[in-house]
């Protein structure tokens, strides 16, 4: 959904609001940056999937141990509200790097251009819980299925962070042949609370706009019951508090014991390159 436009007021609060939703460093924190991150993974592949309104650009990265069967990791971005995403590729060349027999992609998600100019196809939204919605949902969906075909993958391992989670969450429900474990980092999971937390926060007009976002919170009972899915969140997050996480993570427990729930003691809201979101994603790697 494309909110109206803006007074100038309104985005004066907007910019107020959101500058904590960072969500879209173009590099990894030097901090989280391993020293021979490149050496296993080849140069980023830049290519396409899905058409027309669903065509999204995504840059894949393989292992240089990679069999004719391997698993595939598709990792999606945050809401990026003042920057164009390119972190995405950054974990997904990291992710590759470490692991024997993957294929990690970073996808751009629908109505996002990149810091190089790449832009996939559909309609951004204002960064504010508006772009979950179900053609977006479907693109995704529909992104992650064509590269499962394209590289004969036999596991999808969806990583989202931010936003990114929300999307990524509410594939699993929507559509739940097309990933078979997820890692939902510093998700804002239900997405009406989440928008009320932040106009409570921040204050504006602009979160009290009707949206058609998909509610990861509300679909939990459309989510597979044995689908691993694993939730990570900083313990300082005040963009996306544990609340909202935790919340999440308890409902999908009541019907899916695999669900796990890991908390980062004094992390904020950019954790996707902390050493445990790695290690999480490695627990999710080695599941058969």
């Amino acid at each position: 959904m494309q909110l109206p436009a803006l007074s100038g007021s309104i985005r004066l609060v907007i910019v107020v609001g959101l500058i904590a939703l960072l969500g879209s460093c173009h590099q990894p924190p030097a901090a989280y940056q391993p020293a021979s991150s490149s050496a296993a993974a080849s140069a980023g592949d830049s290519a396409w999937v899905g058409r027309n309104r669903q065509r999204l650009y995504v840059q894949a990265y393989r292992n240089t141990q990679v069999s004719a069967h391997p698993v595939l990791v598709v990792v999606v971005h945050g809401d990026a509200p003042f920057n164009k995403p390119g972190y995405q590729y950054a974990f997904a060349k990291q992710v590759a790097a470490k692991h024997a027999d993957v294929v990690a992609v970073g996808l751009l998600r629908p109505g996002y251009t990149d810091p190089q100019g790449h832009r996939s196809a559909g309609i951004r939204g204002e960064a504010v819980g508006d772009n979950y919605t179900p053609e977006v949902i479907r693109a995704v969906a529909g992104g992650m299925a064509q590269l499962k075909r394209r590289y004969k993958a036999r596991r999808v391992v969806a990583v989202g962070h931010s936003g990114g989670a929300a999307i990524v969450a509410d594939v699993l429900a929507q559509y739940p042949a097309a990933v078979d474990a997820a890692l939902l980092a510093s998700c804002p999971c239900d997405v009406p609370r989440w928008r009320q937390h932040m106009q409570q926060l921040h204050g504006g007009a602009v979160w009290e706009q009707p949206v058609t976002s998909l509610s990861p919170q509300a679909l939990v009972p459309k989510v597979s019951r044995t689908v691993p899915v694993t939730l990570v969140v900083g313990t300082a997050d005040s963009v996306t508090p544990v609340r909202l996480s935790w919340a999440y993570w308890r409902a999908l427990h009541q019907q899916n014991p695999t669900t796990k729930f890991v908390t980062l003691a004094g992390l904020e809201h950019e954790i996707l390159f902390a050493p445990t979101v790695h290690q999480e994603l490695a627990h999710l790697l080695q599941i058969r």
